[in-house]
């Protein structure tokens, strides 16, 4: 066997290439090795010393509200109420919750009539619903999400006796399907990130379908004032306001997950998708700069390969370098996935890291162009 065939000696061009994507694999083993693997589950114990108001956003979710309420009320604290922030909704939602409050003492209702209130939003609503709400503790979630058990409550709302914001997960049902895999994998990609960056003491955002904060940092910051005119980020904008590391909590434990519906048609994905890339542009510019990095720097790892490649490179060379990143990274995923509940991926994040960053620059350059999205 002729090795030099196989192996020729490197020229310059190998090694400014070699030399490009050896930087861009210890800049991506940063992200996998210094922020993914500081996650790790927290050890909560449910707590009952104050009383919580739970606020529930809806719009026409009559079915998800009529599945998941009972589950709400059953929660196991002795002091809360339940507070539906019906944004809107044509489908009969604010009559069944009426009807349900006479039978249920924990029970409120905010509602925005849209015969009568011309402006609408998820935060006007939610925001009607602290003003009603008794208790100085808040949790917030989706009606169609449902806890993990009747300890959710008290797990997510223990930390507020000495902190002010608690960050919860909320993960996708399972389902059949390329779809439903690559949804679950974007969600454990943002979950690394949040979750990583927010152990390493840099909390910047939070999901509202399992999000907890205190009625003191919410009038601290004004609410949602900085961002009211911007239809989403009651939640990671809220959080990049109101979150530092002293005053942030985080809770990853399975008895404290909500578990959401996700989308079942790509259409309907690549809407919400474009949705909160175009929440992303107002982020801070220090929070833009460190999420982006991480994207840029796959891009850039699979571009040059490519060009390498494909200007003759020895095709060894270039698979060996691909081996030695994805290897470590694909373990420290993998690793990480089981906090996710996303142990089933793990045979398939190579292949669907490789979809979703093709997905990914799609979505970048739709919400680059797209004009304001429809809520």
């Amino acid at each position: 066997m002729d090795i030099e065939k196989l192996l020729p000696v490197f020229g310059p061009l190998d090694y400014a290439f070699c030399g490009a994507l050896v930087v861009l694999t210890f800049i991506s083993w940063y992200y996998h090795f210094g922020v993914f693997n500081k996650i790790k589950k927290t050890n909560l114990s449910p707590s009952s010393a104050n009383p919580v108001s739970l606020v529930i956003a809806a719009r026409n979710e009559l079915q998800n509200l009529q599945k998941n309420l009972p589950l709400w009320l059953a929660q196991n604290h002795p002091n809360f109420e339940v507070i539906v922030a019906d944004d809107g909704s044509t489908d009969g939602t604010s009559e069944w919750i009426v009807q349900q409050m006479e039978f249920e003492p924990k029970l409120k209702l905010v509602f925005l009539d849209p015969q009568y209130v011309k402006m609408h939003g998820k935060k006007i609503a939610i925001t009607l619903a602290y003003k009603k709400a008794k208790h100085n503790q808040f949790l917030l979630t989706d009606a169609d999400c449902t806890p993990a058990s009747e300890d959710w409550l008290g797990i997510m709302t223990a930390p507020l006796m000495q902190q002010q914001v608690c960050i919860g997960f909320s993960p996708y049902y399972t389902n059949k399907g390329l779809l439903n895999a690559l949804i679950r994998y974007e969600t454990l990609v943002s979950a690394l990130n949040c979750f990583g960056f927010a152990f390493k003491g840099k909390p910047y955002m939070g999901v509202g379908r399992n999000l907890a904060y205190t009625r003191n940092i919410y009038d601290k910051v004004n609410g949602f004032s900085t961002h009211s005119h911007i239809p989403a980020g009651d939640d990671d904008l809220f959080v990049q306001s109101a979150a530092t590391q002293a005053n942030t909590a985080l809770c990853l434990q399975p008895d404290a997950f909500t578990y959401s519906i996700p989308k079942t048609t790509w259409s309907a994905w690549w809407k919400q998708k474009q949705r909160h890339l175009w929440t992303g542009k107002f982020y801070k510019s220090d929070i833009k700069r460190m999420l982006s990095v991480f994207p840029i720097v796959q891009l850039l790892f699979f571009v040059n390969l490519m060009v390498w490649a494909l200007l003759g490179a020895a095709f060894w060379y270039p698979l060996t370098l691909l081996v030695l990143k994805f290897i470590p990274e694909w373990i420290v995923k993998g690793k990480k996935s089981a906090l996710f509940v996303s142990k089933d991926l793990r045979p398939w994040i190579p292949f669907l890291s490789a979809i979703y960053l093709c997905f990914y620059v799609m979505f970048g350059i739709s919400a680059f162009f797209a004009r304001k999205p429809k809520w």
